[in-house]
């Protein structure tokens, strides 16, 4: 099974993580709090014997066998019995015999795929029920804290020879691999370093560079606060809007919050704050509109709800309820909970009518060189922040989110592989968690992915979007729209018309030559149920670099569909050699080089990738490089100042 994709596919029956079992035997609860919806999780699981995942072999030739779904059951039962109070025998053995299995496979400690997934929930367990234990001591007993920490130890020791907690000169924007794996890596080595620092098999041992635990505990707290201010100042996140990958980043900062010297707890749960108010202010139904990227395969074609999508259902009782949690656990166990305005604007954002949310992101520098287990060949990535990027605009609607990453016309090179690997634009519907309509370049072939796929420029409900010339892996580019939650699409000339229980949409092929098909879209490069998108309509264009023009209006907003299509009808696209000159529906005009040198303007102004303010909507304000942010609905007012 393929490591990107294995982990989501996986069902309770055959991962024996903590699950639950659709509400059928849970207990009902009278009020339902985030609180009372983990206890009534977890419940649910009670008395139930470890179900272990098994063990798969090596995913590449020179990998370690992949075990991250072997020990993601492991963690799952133990936090749920330790939680409980329960089977405490059979939770202490579990995580000993985990422990073992990388002691005497060492090579499975340094693959990237699996170790640093699960050792940062062993570390949780440790601090809240070990010997010491901050929430129930002794449940997990001494010594299976002794064998817990020696495979952490060989992990940590070997990836600090890369890994360096080295801000002063990065600003923490030069990494190793993805963002997602940087954190794990680095949240797990603050945590060791602060537990076994006091412990005396490890006190008095020192790093290849001479430091002791104790100095590398306080530089990577130091380098904590500044990681936090840095996306406080210059963009959030890299893997944008990913809800598995933004799940996995995000773990090891309910670690640091609950766990931290004071700065570090303060800086942790700000941080927090500040991305469940991004995501809050966004999502329709638990599910994150807008621009994204990393959404790998079909992905993006489906409804998710794992990862971010399952702690929003936790957190604020929207969307659908998990079926599964694994990445998750260390939220769970945490009395960590956005504040009442965060849970304002997740469910009354939309309450006031439209709005548009505007934020910088950062992609543009250097690749770096990953490998599959840490070894000298490894480089990192080296992120600019000197300049423009991408600007995340989005236009969020009653009844839809429509939304793009707006990027210049840059060849591959120019960016960071994780950034513009698989990224998504298009719109999502208020009515039905699967309704969307997504214009993307697919993968070539047997790619998995397709890197700088795709440019646009958007304004309201109105997106023009076409092929980039300098993508790497890019196939068609094609509008995918599913059968379910949306009427029957209907060709008329050079457009589709569609519509949703609330909204109007019109999908327009500048030049008029297109196939539009039901058919089965793939990832020929993955095997299982997550290489299918659901049943859907497609449009292809003839020319694989003819812009595509996607615009929606709610319904209450115009007279029914006669009069939206004559309004889309009304605004006909004109080319002047390369440049489309457009009139939107919302009577915005746009100009777009389909020769891909200069800049889209919007209303006669080009497109600024590089504007005063890094975070800008009615619910987050904040200035670039400043690091202070707001928080706003309403009268309700939070003021995250990451500056001091």
């Amino acid at each position: 099974m393929n490591v990107w994709f294995g982990w989501l596919i996986l069902t309770a029956a055959t991962a024996g993580v903590v699950s639950a079992d659709g509400g059928k035997s849970s207990p009902k609860v009278a009020d339902e709090s985030f609180d009372n919806r983990v206890e009534s999780w977890f419940r649910a699981e009670s008395g139930k014997p470890l179900k272990r995942a098994a063990k798969q072999p090596p995913l590449r030739p020179g990998s370690g066998n992949y075990t991250r779904a072997y020990s993601y059951s492991i963690v799952g039962f133990a936090a749920r019995c330790f939680r409980l109070g329960e089977m405490p025998d059979e939770a202490n053995a579990a995580l000993v015999e985990n422990a073992r299995h990388y002691l005497d496979n060492p090579k499975d400690i340094i693959d990237r795929d699996s170790f640093h997934w699960h050792a940062d929930i062993v570390m949780r367990l440790i601090d809240m029920y070990g010997p010491e234990g901050t929430v129930h001591a002794g449940r997990l007993t001494a010594e299976t804290e002794a064998v817990c920490l020696k495979p952490i130890w060989l992990y940590v020791k070997e990836s600090a020879k890369h890994n360096k907690p080295d801000h002063a000169t990065t600003k923490t924007w030069h990494f190793h691999s993805t963002e997602n794996h940087h954190a794990m890596d680095f949240s797990l080595h603050w945590h060791f370093a602060k537990i076994a620092r006091n412990k005396s098999d490890y006190r008095d041992l020192k790093f290849d560079d001479g430091s002791s635990l104790e100095e590398y505990y306080r530089a990577w707290s130091e380098y904590i606060l500044v990681y936090c201010r840095e996306r406080a100042k210059k963009g959030v996140s890299i893997e944008i809007m990913c809800p598995g990958y933004n799940s996995v980043w995000l773990k090891g900062f309910y670690n640091f919050r609950d766990f931290g010297d004071p700065d570090v707890r303060r800086s942790a749960g700000m941080f927090l704050d500040l991305y469940w108010a991004y995501w809050a202010q966004e999502q329709l139904h638990g599910v994150e509109g807008g621009g994204k990227a990393r959404i790998r395969g079909v992905n993006g074609l489906k409804h998710a709800i794992h990862g971010i999508p399952a702690l929003g259902w936790f957190y604020f009782g929207i969307g659908e309820k998990p079926k599964i949690i694994q990445g998750e656990i260390n939220a769970l166990l945490s009395d960590y909970q956005p504040p009442s305005v965060v849970a304002e604007i997740a469910r009354s954002a939309r309450a006031d009518g439209p709005y548009e949310i505007r934020q910088r992101a950062q992609g543009l520098g250097e690749q770096g060189v990953g490998e599959a287990v840490m070894s000298d060949n490894m480089k990192p990535n080296k992120f600019r922040t000197d300049g423009g990027g991408i600007i995340r605009y989005s236009y969020c609607d009653p009844a839809f989110t429509i939304g793009t990453l707006m990027t210049e016309a840059r060849p591959n090179k120019d960016w960071v592989a994780i950034s513009a690997q698989s990224r998504w634009q298009g719109v999502i519907f208020g009515d039905n968690p699967a309704a969307r309509i997504v214009p993307v370049v697919r993968p070539e072939g047997k790619a998995r992915d397709v890197l700088n796929g795709q440019w646009s420029a958007q304004s309201k409900g109105s997106l023009i979007t076409q092929k980039l010339k300098g993508n790497k892996a890019g196939g068609p580019m094609i509008v995918w729209m599913p059968l379910e939650g949306m009427g029957e699409p209907v060709r008329d000339g050079d457009v589709v018309f569609v519509e949703t229980e609330g909204a109007y949409a019109a999908i327009r092929v500048v030049g008029g030559k297109f196939k539009f098909t039901e058919k089965e879209v793939t990832n020929p490069s993955i095997e299982g149920p997550a290489r299918v998108a659901p049943p859907g309509r497609v449009i292809v264009p003839d020319d694989d670099f003819a812009p595509v023009i996607l615009e929606v209006m709610a319904k209450g907003d115009v007279g029914g569909i006669d009069a939206f299509k004559a309004k889309v009808k009304a605004n006909q696209p004109v080319m002047k050699g390369s440049l489309v000159n457009y009139k939107t529906i919302y009577g915005d005009r746009l100009t777009f080089d389909t020769g891909q040198k200069q800049i889209p303007t919007i209303n006669g102004k080009p497109v600024d990738y590089a504007p005063t303010k890094v975070l800008e909507s009615p619910f987050l304000q904040a200035d670039y490089d400043r690091g202070v942010v707001t928080i706003r609905k309403g009268e309700s007012k939070k003021v995250l100042d990451f500056a001091r």
